[in-house]
């Protein structure tokens, strides 16, 4: 908990941001399904 206070989360945020977009990317360049887990089972 003492890390949490000294630093600053903007890494976090940034980290989470690009892993987005490439997710993003990934689904609509078609190499993803977003339904994929649906027709597994």
């Amino acid at each position: 908990m003492k890390w949490n206070s000294n630093k600053s989360f903007m890494p976090f945020v940034w980290y989470r941001v690009a892993l987005g977009i490439v997710i993003i990317a990934l689904v609509s360049a078609d190499v993803l399904s977003p339904h994929a887990a649906e027709s597994a089972g």
